[in-house]
C-alpha cells in the first residue's frame, strides 16, 4: 500500500498492511532525531520512523496588525516572530500575553485581552477576525488535488474554539462563564465559531481530507467544564459547523483532539461528527476499552504513553505497549498509531525508535 491507502484504509475500518503511524514532537526532539540521522532535511527523518503519507495545508487567519509590529524573539533571528514585550515574554496575534520558562522549552499564559470584560457590549468591542482575514495557500483547491495524486493525505488544524477562549478570557473566567455569564462565554463563542467555520469551510471547499480540531476540554479523570455545560454550548455549535462543512464536501473527515479523560463526551463527539479520536491517553483512557465501546465508530489516532512508557520505560516494555495496542485495537484498522502528544526531550531516543520500529515491524496472524 502507498501511505494514503494505508491511512484512508484505517479511517475505513478495514485492515491495512500495517497500521499507519504519526507523531508530534518537541522541537528539541526533532533536532535529536536530526542529528541522530546525520540529516538536515525533518522529512529524511520521518521517512525513517515511518511517519509517512501526512501533510498539512490549511488556510490562516491575517492579523495585519499583528504581522506590522512583529519581531523574531530578542537576541535570535530565527526565533518566533511575535510582539516581544520582552525577552521572555511576548503577545500573540489575538492579544494574549505568554511568558517563556526558564530554557524556553515551555510557556504559560499571562493575560487575555477579554479578561476583563463583564458585558456583550465589552466583547463587541473587541476586534475579532472576520472572513475577510482569512487567507488562503495560492491555488488551494489545486494544491490539494496534486497532494493525493502523490498519495498525501491532506490535513488542516484549526484551534478548539473553548482553547481560544480562555486564551482570551483566562481560564478561571471562561469556567465560570459556562455557570455564572453565559450571555458573555455565547457572545465570544459566536465570534470564534464563526471565524473556525469559516476555515474549517475553506478546507471542506478546497478537498482537505481531515480537518484537525486541537485544544483541550478534559483533565485526567473529568470534562474541564463539565459534560452538561459542553453539551449546552459546545455540542449545538459543533453540530452545526460539521454538517455545514459536510454539506460542502460529504467525504471531510473530522478529527478532534484533547487530552484526558473523554469518555463522557465520547457519544456526543461521534454525534456531532467527530470520525477520528486523539490521542486516547493511556493514563486516563483505556485504549482497548475505548475500541470495545466505540471501535466500530471511531478511529483511534495516539494510545501509546509520553507520560510513563516512553519517558521511563525500557526498549522493550516501548515495544509491548506498541504490540499491545496494535494487536487489541487494530486488527480490523480503525487505528492510528502515535504516542499521546507531544514527545518530550525527558524521551530516550531508544525508545523513540523502538516504538516506531515496533509500530512498522508489527504484522497481524
Amino acid at each position: 500500500m502507498n501511505p494514503r491507502e494505508r491511512i484512508l484504509t484505517a479511517l475505513d475500518h478495514r485492515r491495512p498492511d500495517r497500521a499507519p503511524v504519526d507523531g508530534w514532537f518537541h522541537p528539541e526532539v526533532v533536532e535529536t532525531l536530526k542529528a541522530h540521522f546525520h540529516t538536515d532535511d525533518w522529512s529524511d527523518v520521518l521517512g525513517e520512523l515511518g511517519i509517512e503519507g501526512w501533510i498539512d495545508l490549511a488556510p490562516r487567519i491575517h492579523f495585519a496588525d499583528f504581522e506590522a509590529r512583529a519581531t523574531p524573539r530578542p537576541g535570535d533571528p530565527n526565533g518566533r516572530r511575535a510582539v516581544w514585550l520582552d525577552a521572555d515574554t511576548y503577545e500573540d496575534p489575538w492579544g494574549t500575553r505568554f511568558r517563556l520558562g526558564e530554557g524556553g522549552r515551555y510557556e504559560r499564559w499571562l493575560a487575555g485581552p477579554l479578561q476583563d470584560v463583564r458585558t456583550t457590549d465589552d466583547v463587541a468591542r473587541y476586534p475579532f477576525p472576520t472572513p475577510e482575514d482569512v487567507r488562503e495557500p495560492e491555488g488551494y483547491a489545486d494544491r490539494v488535488a496534486e497532494l493525493k495524486a502523490e498519495h498525501r493525505f491532506v490535513c488542516g488544524e484549526v484551534d478548539n474554539p473553548f482553547k481560544r477562549l480562555w486564551h482570551l478570557r483566562g481560564y478561571e473566567n471562561a469556567l465560570v462563564d459556562y455557570l455564572a455569564n453565559p450571555e458573555v462565554l455565547e457572545a465570544v463563542y459566536d465570534r470564534l465559531f464563526a471565524m473556525v467555520g469559516e476555515l474549517c469551510a475553506r478546507m471542506a471547499r478546497s478537498g482537505v481530507d481531515m480537518v484537525k480540531v486541537v485544544g483541550d476540554v478534559s483533565m485526567q479523570d473529568r470534562i474541564t467544564m463539565g459534560p452538561a455545560s459542553w453539551r449546552k454550548f459546545d455540542k449545538p455549535r459543533w453540530g452545526r459547523l460539521i454538517d455545514a462543512c459536510r454539506a460542502e464536501n460529504p467525504e471531510t473527515v473530522f478529527f478532534f483532539h484533547s487530552d484526558g479523560k473523554l469518555n463522557d463526551l465520547m457519544d456526543d463527539l461521534i454525534e456531532v461528527g467527530f470520525t477520528v479520536i486523539n490521542p486516547i491517553q493511556p493514563e486516563c483512557m483505556d485504549p482497548i476499552e475505548v475500541k470495545r465501546r466505540w471501535g466500530d465508530r471511531i478511529t483511534m489516532h495516539g494510545g501509546i504513553s509520553i507520560q510513563r512508557t516512553l519517558p521511563f520505560g525500557s526498549v522493550d516494555e516501548v515495544r509491548r505497549e506498541v504490540e499491545t495496542l496494535v494487536r487489541h485495537c487494530g486488527y480490523n484498522g480503525g487505528l492510528v498509531v502515535m504516542p499521546s502528544n507531544n514527545i518530550q526531550p525527558d524521551t530516550p531516543i531508544e525508545n523513540i525508535l523502538a516504538c516506531y520500529q515496533a509500530a512498522r515491524e508489527f504484522k497481524f496472524g
